[in-house]
């Protein structure tokens, strides 16, 4: 049953659409909607693409603005999420800055794990879970000031290399693939084998049953958990989390994007303008310009990002 398990984000979806609706949009032309919404879909994105984050933040107070229903700013928000995550997800990728192999881990265990959390939302109040979540959030959100600078993990892991069990040399990749698969075999390299890379990865494991017990649960929010866990509990660096952290939630995001359209949920016009518009400045943000964002800087915006959203999940 999908409406249980949806509950507590359309409660609070409602109360943001009661008291960020804006007449003047609903009544406005069908023309000057659409340029509020592909605005807020590029803004949307391009946070997205800088903070590692999905975008609903910025989401679901747009679509709020439009005065739509609960379900429907949900539905919408998550499909446009999707959009965003892939989009920026691809383009970290390309640059080689995000683990692939943590980021795949972490989505494909996290989508086994939504059912099971479709079940818990029977049974658990998914209001006092977004509290407790968006509490560890604020709490958490400053240990994004304390990461360590790029040199700094790059010096941690040629010392870190001496250690593998396989030692090889590859040569230098030259496109997304080779990329991609260069960090799978360095995973293998590592630990000496696939298996043993995965009882090594277990943090990466245990982090996807969470992020998708969450997702099913409440609905949204494995992003934010997966960046807030990166943030605090790794050495893994500002600019390598955010990309992390949008690859690890496609999966899941496309899962319930999917229950969202057999729902009928989804505005479809919005959600094209919304997800297109934030496709294209996440993708062209995070492949051109985030990493030429100071990492002080990134800090900063995934310190806000993370404290905006736990203020929003304790409201």
């Amino acid at each position: 049953d999908f409406a249980p398990r949806r509950a507590a984000v359309r409660a609070f979806a409602a109360r943001v659409a009661r008291s960020m609706a804006s007449p003047h949009l609903a009544r406005a032309s069908s023309l000057v909607r659409g340029a509020f919404t592909v605005a807020s879909g590029g803004f949307a994105g391009s946070v997205s693409a800088v903070t590692g984050l999905g975008g609903a933040v910025v989401f679901i107070p747009a679509l709020s603005k439009l005065g739509y229903e609960a379900r429907h700013i949900v539905g919408t928000a998550v499909v446009a999420v999707t959009g965003a995550t892939a989009a920026g997800s691809f383009a970290y990728a390309q640059n080689g800055v995000s683990d692939v192999p943590a980021a795949v881990t972490v989505g494909c265990v996290g989508a086994a794990c939504t059912p099971v959390g479709q079940l818990l939302a029977k049974r658990l109040s998914g209001k006092t879970l977004r509290k407790m979540l968006g509490g560890a959030l604020i709490l958490c959100s400053p240990s994004a000031m304390l990461k360590k600078h790029a040199q700094e993990v790059e010096e941690v892991g040629k010392d870190a290399k001496e250690g593998w069990a396989i030692k090889r040399e590859r040569e230098p990749a030259t496109n997304t693939w080779e990329i991609v698969r260069n960090q799978f075999l360095d995973r293998h390299d590592k630990w000496g084998g696939w298996m043993e890379a995965l009882r090594g990865e277990r943090e990466m494991l245990a982090l996807g049953v969470a992020c998708g017990l969450l997702q099913g649960t409440v609905g949204v929010g494995g992003g934010v958990l997966v960046s807030a866990y990166l943030t605090g509990m790794t050495d893994m660096e500002v600019h390598r989390i955010c990309g992390t952290a949008l690859s690890a939630t496609v999966l899941t995001n496309l899962a319930v994007s999917t229950a969202h359209f057999r729902n009928g949920n989804v505005k479809f016009r919005s959600a094209a303008l919304l997800a297109g518009s934030a496709m294209a400045c996440s993708y062209l943000v995070a492949k051109n310009l985030s990493l030429q964002i100071p990492e002080a800087h990134v800090k900063q915006f995934i310190v806000v990002a993370l404290i905006s959203s736990g203020v929003s999940m304790l409201k």
